[in-house]
């Protein structure tokens, strides 16, 4: 019995949305059903695309009104007058961004329908926030506080604030710099061979890091409250490879353990068109789904869309070195309001390259300039679009206009046809491959003012092996131009999809489901499990690390003591080998993030495959003994660390027991409130490199993971209903709905459930239907 929220509901009751009968509401043209399923998802039949949309806003306002009120409130910079002090270093990255400043010009240059979408979105998001609600929900009743209105433009700046949230490359650069500062660039080298940092002709100079440690500062105060972006897993299947002779799609984005979750489900219908899938709360669009003839997926791309440059403040403080000179910058200066306390101003600099994101003004000499295309004011469209898309072309096209996340997208459609296409804006770089913030005041760096054009965006269609699949790894065909950068994750995942796709010619939803499953390990099966074996192993504990290894499988699963042993025996070999050249930043060559917004940065996800290949090769000078004796030397020290944690007994050492998951809401942040909004701990397996992903931080293996599948979905091509979709927890943000957490058993089993595609099927799904009627204006 779950005390806290009983108390909760007791004193605060479950203020759960309307979900039933009829709601006269503004800002809509004709009526609006809106029919829920057992899960809580939203059937939405509007007569026109307006709408529609409207009908999405409003649905997200009833069931994730805080969580829209927290990105509306970072967009602005206005988290400071809703939770006082402690949104401060929030509002103050926020507006040194400026994911809010000139909204209304970006705004200005979409297409005039995506203008009128947004415009009926946030209308339905402020309706579903007030008069889709019988009463505010908790966490507003205890911040006595009520929902923002929502305007056009908010939706604008959300895509900002996501584009920023799954922006790679920029935590690495940063990583790389303390590294080379701390160590120099041989053991940059050794450490990161991916990186030659010769090749950049940095100048890193040591008052640099000074602006790291601000900017780290700043990120902190995103952790509780953002889920930025992760990993993620995509394939899709010919129709001569499946059991049914239809396309296969599948589907898994990893995000972080957040509640309630990123992504949420609906179904949307028009006389037009319509489309069923998960949405990124905050905007109106399907971001993974299908539109009843064609069915998309994405993936982190993870190219290198992001520079950091270093920057001389000039004496004026308004002014930036350039050359031998200093060039003005664009200063503003802008009032933060503070809840209990009094207003701050936030002096921002904007220079040539991009605005200031570290602090470091009134005469520090480090400081870090943001570039980025998506502050550029471009037009996008991409998903805006993929609703009504009936060929691959019709679908990647408006993906030229894109300006925002990079994704790799996949694609099949009722026709047979499966595709890939990598989108997002590609930077052309005048000097240096973006691995290490270069030096802003060198005239030679810098970006060209256009991206890649999309034409030379590479893309696949009907490839000959009849499957396609993407995990977060250079993207294939391996391509040399564009340039995409070299912070790829360790290709483990993308293999054993590959090698499994390749097994068999019979996929279907429940295959594709168990694939979403699978936790071999090929870390150990392919590579570690003949040279940790042969390690000359004499003392007990040693020797009882490595009989557990030598009877696994190399299954991570929850109950396998093995795994904890293997995933321990990972992290304690890649802290000696960090420890062996870096000792001053060991912490960064591990994969240590910036502060708790980005808890780890893409070095953590290559470090198994960097260890594999010391190991193979086991080069001179790391270790005063032998690799062979300093791997037995980690196999006793990791069987020590498990009996002093969790007892001599091996029984006790379970993975999922070791290392469980619990899915944390910010307002749990603190007791009692933990009990009321957290859930778990859940005991789960996997890791970073299994297809089932659980990440492991290899500076402590039991630390809560950053990512897990944030979504599950997997789409039969043209039998709708017969799909599965799946959350972490469920549909709802409310602790007191049903559907807090009621999606949970199945995922963690695998499972999925559908969402009702034909008239029939949605009528029998319906529990709870809710009609919006126009309001007029005297009303």
């Amino acid at each position: 019995m779950n005390v806290p929220r009983l108390l909760m509901r007791r004193f605060l009751g479950r203020r759960l949305p309307l979900t039933e009968g009829q709601l006269e509401v503004p800002g809509i043209e004709d009526p609006i059903s809106i029919r829920r399923d057992r899960w809580g998802i939203p059937h939405i039949e509007a007569s026109n695309e307006r709408d529609a949309w409207f009908g999405v806003g409003f649905c997200h306002g009833q069931d994730r009104a805080f969580q829209l009120e927290t990105l509306l409130r970072v967009v602005r910079g206005t988290l400071a007058e809703l939770i006082g002090k402690d949104g401060i270093p929030m509002d103050r990255l926020s507006r040194r961004i400026g994911f809010s400043r000139q909204v209304d010009l970006q705004f200005s240059r979409l297409q005039l329908d995506i203008q009128e979408v947004f415009r009926a979105y946030a209308r339905g998001v402020t309706a579903g926030g007030s008069a889709g609600l019988r009463r505010t929900p908790h966490e507003f009743a205890l911040l006595l506080s009520r929902p923002t209105p929502w305007e056009a433009t908010d939706v604008v700046g959300i895509v900002r604030l996501q584009s920023f949230l799954f922006a790679t490359n920029a935590d690495a650069e940063l990583a790389r710099l303390k590294i080379l500062l701390a160590e120099g660039p041989e053991v940059l080298s050794a450490l990161d061979p991916s990186v030659e940092p010769v090749r950049e002709g940095a100048v890193a100079e040591p008052e640099v890091s000074s602006g790291i440690d601000c900017l780290n500062s700043d990120l902190e105060a995103f952790a509780h409250l953002l889920a930025p972006g992760g990993a993620s897993n995509s394939w899709c299947v010919s129709p001569g490879r499946t059991s049914t002779g239809r396309a296969v799609l599948a589907n898994d984005p990893h995000l972080p353990p957040v509640l309630p979750a990123p992504l949420y489900l609906v179904h949307v219908t028009t006389p037009e068109w319509a489309t069923a899938g998960a949405t990124l709360v905050g905007g109106p669009a399907v971001v993974a789904g299908h539109n009843g003839f064609a069915a998309w997926g994405l993936t982190a791309a993870l190219f290198d869309n992001t520079d950091l440059f270093q920057e001389h403040i000039g004496p004026d403080g308004g002014s930036v070195r350039s050359g031998d000179g200093y060039v003005p910058c664009e200063v503003l200066h802008e009032r933060i309001d503070v809840r209990r306390g009094k207003p701050l101003t936030e002096r921002v600099v904007i220079t040539p390259r991009g605005p200031i994101v570290g602090p470091a003004l009134g005469g520090e000499m480090g400081a870090l300039s943001l570039r980025v295309f998506w502050l550029d004011n471009l037009p996008f469209e991409g998903f805006l679009r993929s609703h009504k898309a009936r060929s691959f072309e019709e679908f990647r096209r408006p993906f030229a206009y894109w300006p925002a996340p990079a994704f790799n997208l996949t694609y099949a459609d009722r026709d047979g046809n499966i595709g890939w296409q990598l989108v997002g804006a590609v930077p052309i770089r005048r000097k240096g491959y973006g691995t290490i913030p270069l030096p802003g005041w060198d005239p030679e760096v810098g970006w060209d003012p256009e991206p890649v054009p999309f034409e030379d965006m590479p893309y696949l269609f009907n490839p000959q092996e009849g499957y396609l699949a993407t995990a977060n790894t250079r993207p294939y065909p391996d391509v040399d131009k564009p340039f995409l950068g070299v912070d790829w994750v360790d290709g483990y995942r993308l293999w054993r999809i590959l090698e499994l796709l390749g097994k068999r010619a019979d996929w279907d939803v429940r295959s594709s489901q168990a694939m979403q499953l699978d936790q071999l390990s090929l870390s150990w099966r392919d590579d570690m499990r003949d040279i940790v074996l042969a390690a000359p192993c004499s003392d007990k504990d040693s020797v009882t690390a490595r009989e557990l290894l030598e009877s696994w499988s190399g299954e991570v699963t929850a109950e396998s003591p093995a795994a904890t042993v293997f995933e321990f025996f990972v992290a304690e070999m890649a802290q000696r080998v960090a420890m062996a050249k870096a000792p001053r930043s060991a912490g960064w060559v591990l994969g240590q993030g910036f502060a708790q917004l980005l808890p780890s940065t893409t070095f953590s996800f290559r470090r198994v495959g960097h260890l594999v290949g010391l190991l193979r090769s086991r080069p001179d000078g790391w270790f005063a003994r032998s690799w062979d004796a300093e791997i037995a030397d980690a196999l006793g020290a990791v069987t020590r660390k498990l009996k002093a944690r969790w007892g001599e007994d091996p029984a006790g050492w379970a993975w999922g027991r070791a290392r469980p998951v619990i899915l944390r809401h910010p307002v749990g942040e603190k007791k009692p409130m933990d009990q009321v909004f957290n859930i778990g701990p859940i005991n789960i397996g996997g890791d970073q490199d299994t297809i089932a992903q659980v990440s492991v931080d290899p500076s402590n293996p039991v630390a809560d993971p950053a990512f897990i599948a944030g979504l599950r979905m997997v789409i039969d091509v043209g039998d709708w209903d017969a799909s599965r979709f799946i959350l972490p927890a469920g549909q709802s943000g409310n602790p007191m709905s049903p559907h807090y957490e009621d999606q949970l058993p199945l995922w963690q089993s695998g499972q999925g459930v559908p969402i009702a595609w034909s008239s029939q099927e949605v009528e029998k799904a319906t529990v709870a239907t809710l009609t919006l009627s126009p309001k007029s204006p005297s009303g």
